[in-house]
């Protein structure tokens, strides 16, 4: 349960944040060579920017595909990853349409209606498929269908240069060494209560945080409550998800989320022996109540 509704986390959480790095960072063109697009109640969208990111989960791989334009886009997650194949959109397999900026407020979810295929697919080199799906918006409890969905992305790394310090307003120690972030918090009412979402970027690197149950001003257990995941880079073998750790939020005044957070993430690939501790981490982020 809490691996399925960590990697819907995360799609949500990468889509947000790629539709908004063009902000922060330095954007060059030829990043938009992949392709990704669909159609949302008859109305095409053309992606401008599309990628893939791979994880290792208890010998499983997940991929997610994500592409973007402005404010809007498409995630898809296939869990258990075998190749080329269709996958449903149900067991543990989502699809995502995100209307606009508001993160989970904007957000379609495809859960039990829908299907991935991939038609195409070279490791370390390409993936291609196609999509459809009925997107459910859990705060408006309105839906969306997609159709005509379709996707051709580069598996080539491209190496994203880093945010400037000045944009910073996360930092925390990763093994010893202190690394900022940019992002912003959000928190909105689910069926599994309210939800506390941080997401931040650095370049290649990613640290997110969320809390289900969130009520305001608190300590909370990361490993128990919610997600706490570091990303050093894009690889299949990049990520770390917390095994214990807190996030306490210490304000929540003036449209401002501060506070602090501490937790030891264990690769997320369960077959590699390795771990990151993370420390001393601080927050003051723009905060939106959606």
């Amino acid at each position: 349960m809490k691996a399925t509704f960590k990697f819907a986390l995360l799609a949500v959480f990468c889509l947000f944040i790629t539709s908004s790095c063009k902000k922060e960072i330095d954007y060059h063109p030829e990043w938009s060579l992949s392709t990704m697009s669909g159609k949302i109640d008859g109305n095409l969208l053309e992606c401008t920017l599309a990628s893939t990111q791979f994880y290792t989960l208890d010998n499983k791989t997940t991929v997610q595909i994500i592409g973007n334009k402005g404010v809007k886009g498409f995630g898809l997650t296939i869990d258990n990853f075998k190749g080329v194949g269709t996958y449903k959109v149900a067991d543990h397999n989502i699809a995502t349409y995100m209307e606009g900026a508001a993160s989970l407020q904007d957000a379609y979810y495809g859960t039990s209606a829908g299907t991935i295929k991939v038609t195409s697919y070279l490791a370390d080199k390409y993936i291609k498929g196609t999509f459809e799906f009925k997107g459910e918006n859990i705060a408006a409890l309105a839906s969306k269908t997609i159709t005509e969905g379709q996707f051709s992305v580069s598996l080539v790394p491209v190496k994203l240069p880093e945010t400037n310090n000045s944009t910073n307003n996360l930092s925390a120690k990763i093994d010893g060494t202190k690394i900022g972030f940019t992002g912003e918090a959000s928190s909105i009412n689910s069926p599994l209560g309210k939800l506390l979402t941080i997401t931040t970027i650095n370049g290649d690197k990613r640290l997110i945080l969320s809390v289900i149950g969130y009520k305001g001003v608190g300590t909370y257990d990361l490993a128990n409550d919610g997600t706490g995941v570091y990303m050093k880079d894009q690889s299949p073998t990049g990520s770390f998800s917390a095994a214990s750790g807190t996030l306490v939020v210490t304000s929540e005044a003036g449209n401002k989320l501060k506070g602090t957070f501490a937790f030891k993430a264990p690769n997320e690939n369960g077959t590699i022996n390795t771990s990151v501790d993370v420390t001393e981490g601080t927050f003051d982020l723009p905060f939106s109540k959606l």
